[in-house]
């Protein structure tokens, strides 16, 4: 985020379009598009799209959405990112670079002891789901089934399928969870 506009200026020159052009194209003034380009404002969410779509190009790319990935395939485990947590003692962290095309993500739940997902996934995608117990003990409830799972158990199903997972096991539960998108729209 910190090279937004250094993005929109290179972007914009590729195009080979003057700034009082693109600023009206856009709706904002040239003097805030030359600070925003500068890095001394920061544009709206609202402006970053119009602007992305005015230079034919996306949101993620103006925001270096690819930088990191672009720079190294490997992610620290200092620098995983929590995506949710929730009050049932649920963390769920993304242990894959995030990219709109990928149609697979790595995740780690950590649950605490007598923790439980509850809103912690969107059971609504068209997906298939891998995970896999690290260390623990969960029940996960599928349709109207529970399974209960320990140490190095691995499970697979439709995510319009799981309902809950809760640990049962007296330390907090580790789990390696993959999503495979099986059709994005």
């Amino acid at each position: 985020m910190e090279r937004l506009g250094e993005r929109i200026r290179k972007r914009r020159e590729q195009l080979e379009i003057a700034m009082n052009v693109m600023a009206k194209g856009v709706g904002i003034t040239p003097s805030m598009l030359s600070q925003i380009e500068n890095g001394k404002a920061f544009p709206s969410l609202h402006n970053i799209k119009h602007i992305a779509e005015y230079l034919n190009t996306s949101v993620g790319a103006l925001i270096g959405e690819m930088d990191l990935e672009s720079q190294s395939p490997v992610i620290r485990w200092e620098d995983k990112k929590l995506i949710k947590s929730n009050d049932q003692g649920a963390s769920m962290y993304l242990l894959s670079h995030y990219h709109s095309i990928h149609m697979a993500e790595m995740y780690l739940i950590e649950l605490e002891k007598n923790g439980n997902t509850a809103d912690l996934f969107d059971n609504n995608r068209n997906a298939l789901e891998f995970c896999f117990v690290v260390d623990g003990e969960i029940d996960i409830l599928l349709q109207d089934h529970s399974y209960r799972m320990r140490n190095k158990d691995s499970i697979y199903f439709y995510s319009s399928e799981l309902k809950e997972i809760q640990n049962k096991h007296k330390n907090s539960t580790h789990i390696l969870w993959n999503i495979s998108i099986i059709n994005k729209h």
